[in-house]
């Protein structure tokens, strides 16, 4: 068996996750986060700008790796249902930072610009696509994560694969050519 190498990274996130089980995410402190780790305030700020582009990295990780499958192992609908298994996976920590990490800067917005400009690089690698297209995607990848951040707050009536198989029903007419012909 082999020994994972934890980054300082990885730490920071175990931190966090640990953090957020007895704390609103929004209510934790550098300081505590750091403290809980053994690292230093000046270290965070070497790897992490704030707490909250720490929480989009740890989600924006998970979503790299199924977006690099994505025409691969993986069709569309799949990855869309990846995306809604990682925050089910680990539900409480999530539903903390969706509720508790608001604002501009939010795990939200960043977790979703991320998604974005990954999604569009994917299809730029493939394909020449016009502005129209990135616009619709942009677009179209915002109206999925705000739609599953909903499901997962509320708990909609739907399962996770038939969320993933409507919003691939849903997906605008421009985007069908690149999205579902992989």
């Amino acid at each position: 068996m082999m020994i994972e190498k934890r980054t300082t990274k990885d730490l920071l996130a175990e931190s966090l996750k640990e953090l957020c089980e007895i704390k609103s995410a929004d209510k934790i402190t550098i300081r505590e986060l750091t403290q809980n780790c053994g690292l230093t305030a000046p270290t965070f700020y070497n790897n992490f700008r704030d707490k909250y582009e720490l929480m989009a990295w740890i989600y924006d990780c998970e979503v790299e790796k199924t977006i690099a499958q994505l025409g691969k192992n993986f069709s569309f609908e799949e990855v869309v249902y990846l995306w809604i298994k990682i925050l089910l996976e680990d539900e409480k920590f999530y539903r903390n930072l969706l509720k508790n990490a608001v604002g501009q800067n939010s795990f939200r917005y960043a977790t979703n610009d991320y998604a974005i400009n990954l999604m569009q690089a994917w299809l730029q690698e493939r394909h020449e696509v016009s502005d129209d297209v990135n616009n619709c995607l942009r677009f179209y990848m915002r109206a999925i994560s705000e739609t599953i951040n909903d499901w997962f707050l509320s708990r909609c009536e739907y399962s996770p694969r038939v969320l993933a198989k409507l919003l691939v029903e849903w997906m605008p007419a421009p985007l069908k050519p690149f999205l579902l012909q992989i």
